[in-house]
């Protein structure tokens, strides 16, 4: 929770890779079929913002947004084949509240949020991918931690249910982090999350890319980071994100660096 007043903002850039699948047994296959591509991957890169305000001592208000650009390539066997689909845009806004429910040694919350598709998306081709969802999604999840009486570290984990309004399935959702400073300014965190989507789609990169912006994928996806911490609470960060096992999902890595900051409160 913030306290009343209180800004804190992370502004971060990342690059992601994958040219291989989970299909919907959650076996590792190629994103393109063998026999008619010699290879091919799909590559996204962007920004985003993240902020909390502490609107009162029992609200904090949560927001979050990004650009991305999505790159689908494919060098097909037959040269006049190859494929090369571009989008690039804003999909959408991300509002959210933490509310408490418990004060103290363990700290608890409530986190009701909303996911607002703008589909400002520029899409090249027919077969561009698309990127973020097509209807408003409702989320609804809960928090827990506590602070480790060494390292200055803490533990904490989540998890909640996410509704959407139109055709694309629902899904769980869970995640687990620990963080730990281990020699000042250093810092180091880990971090664990899932999805488990109600239903998930065949395979095939086409597929895939229509599963990750629809929400009909499982995944689970681990992120060790390494923050190198400075004066009033800002801090660099360098995260990679892999994802190890899903259902219908990209097997991809992540490189995010970050800089997140505590504003000065307003109160």
């Amino acid at each position: 929770m913030r306290a009343p007043g209180e800004t804190y903002a992370k502004a971060s850039i990342f690059r992601t890779r994958g040219d291989e699948e989970f299909d919907a047994a959650g076996a590792r296959q190629p994103l393109f079929d063998p026999a008619l591509v010699e290879e091919g991957r799909y590559l996204e890169s962007g920004a985003s913002l993240y902020a909390e305000h502490g609107l009162t001592r029992d609200v904090t208000l949560v927001a979050s947004v990004l650009i991305k650009v999505a790159d689908l390539e494919a060098v097909d066997r037959q040269v006049t084949s190859d494929v090369r689909a571009l989008s690039f845009g804003i999909p959408d806004l991300r509002f959210g509240a933490r509310l408490p429910l418990t004060r103290g040694k363990v700290v608890a919350a409530l986190e009701p949020g909303v996911t607002l598709p703008l589909q400002a998306v520029e899409r090249r081709t027919d077969d561009s991918p698309r990127i973020g969802g097509q209807s408003t999604s409702f989320a609804l999840g809960a928090s827990i931690g506590t602070s480790l009486p060494t390292g200055g570290g803490y533990v904490q984990a989540g998890g909640g249910y996410r509704a959407r309004s139109g055709k694309p399935p629902d899904e769980w959702f869970g995640d687990a982090e620990m963080g730990m400073e281990i020699a000042s300014p250093f810092r180091i965190r880990f971090r664990w999350d899932t999805v488990d989507a109600r239903n998930v789609k065949a395979g095939g990169a086409e597929a895939v890319v229509v599963a990750a912006e629809s929400g009909s994928q499982d995944l689970h996806r681990i992120a060790p980071t390494l923050a190198i911490a400075s004066r009033g609470g800002s801090e660099f960060s360098f995260t990679w994100r892999r994802v190890v096992s899903g259902r219908s999902a990209l097997r991809s890595s992540e490189i995010e660096v970050a800089f997140a900051f505590l504003g000065t409160t307003s109160r």
